[in-house]
């Protein structure tokens, strides 16, 4: 039987099918939950595999503003993912599978409950390290000790209190929320507190990720070249294109990224565990890596560790896994 896992965020629907034989296919697809929820269910439908399967969600979109509250995200997720695929299981945070009617009853365990599905995968092979999965909007930090989850939050809410959540990504996240002000020129500018500009800009100018990684829409729906990514970033600055050259422009992205690495190295470091990095910005950690600013894991190094994601670790959950 095929085992199909989903991740539903609120930009990205991310899957992964194990079929009964051959490999994986795995896949992401974007979508704005909080522009069109009511498409959700049309989203989804192209995934369901045509032969005998089994299907999970997990979630993170019920956390869009489009819904009044995480209940009424649950809910409405569910309904959507029972309406394709019939009879879908839901995971929860504490590491079980809901079914639909027991996850809306419960919705508080299954809303943005993908973070531990990952960790509690490896930590069949690894008892002591800290998951750092960074992905196009949040970093997750999720200590595992002596082969457990050791989060002392296990909400959204509780997760950022104790920096074991940080509203910061590759992609995503608005330029003004890594960086108030940058130097231009050696002078401090101060950012402009407006999306003309997302970190997803500033890591293709620098190379860190190629055209086809900006799986996002870019800020003003132009095109993802780094001469354009340059263009936004020089509005974040509130100047015309041309008016900052490129060096310029250039030496500002670097520090805008050394901030953003350096928010989440101080965060893993008050774990004092060795560190498995994974996700779309798990890159960003390289350089701390490389200056013995974190302790790499020797896990890290093996083989599909950095690509595993909660659409997968479900997918194998429901084949008999983690």
């Amino acid at each position: 039987m095929n085992r199909l896992g989903l991740d539903i965020g609120g930009a990205f629907i991310k899957y992964a099918l194990l079929p009964a034989k051959g490999k994986a296919v795995r896949g992401i697809v974007p979508f704005e939950l909080w522009k069109e929820p009511g498409k959700l269910a049309a989203m989804l439908k192209p995934l369901r595999p045509k032969k005998p399967y089994a299907a999970a969600i997990t979630m993170t979109g019920e956390l869009c503003d489009c819904f009044k509250n995480r209940r009424e995200g649950v809910r409405h997720i569910v309904a959507s993912a029972q309406k394709v695929f019939g009879s879908v299981a839901v995971y929860g945070v504490k590491g079980g599978l809901l079914s639909p009617e027991e996850a809306v009853r419960r919705h508080r365990e299954v809303a943005s409950a993908n973070w531990p599905l990952v960790p509690r995968r490896l930590s069949l092979l690894a008892k002591n390290f800290l998951m750092a999965d960074i992905g196009s909007t949040t970093a997750d930090l999720t200590p595992v000790r002596d082969g457990v989850i050791a989060n002392n939050g296990f909400t959204d809410y509780a997760r950022m209190r104790h920096g074991e959540l940080l509203y910061t990504g590759a992609l995503r996240t608005p330029l003004p929320a890594v960086a108030a002000a940058l130097t231009v020129g050696g002078r401090k500018v101060p950012v402009a507190a407006e999306t003309f500009c997302i970190m997803a800009d500033v890591h293709l100018l620098l190379k860190s990720i190629a055209p086809r990684d900006y799986a996002c829409p870019a800020p003003d729906g132009g095109p993802k070249t780094a001469r354009v990514a340059a263009r936004r970033l020089a509005r974040a600055f509130l100047a015309d294109d041309g008016d900052i050259g490129m060096a310029a422009l250039l030496a500002a992205a670097r520090e805008a990224a050394d901030a953003q690495r350096a928010q989440v190295v101080a965060a893993a470091r008050r774990f004092d565990l060795p560190v498995i990095a994974a996700g779309t910005g798990a890159f960003i950690l390289e350089p701390a890596f490389a200056a013995g600013a974190l302790t790499r894991h020797p896990l890290a190094a093996a083989k599909d560790v950095a690509s595993l994601d909660p659409s997968l670790a479900l997918a194998c959950l429901l084949k008999g896994g983690v």
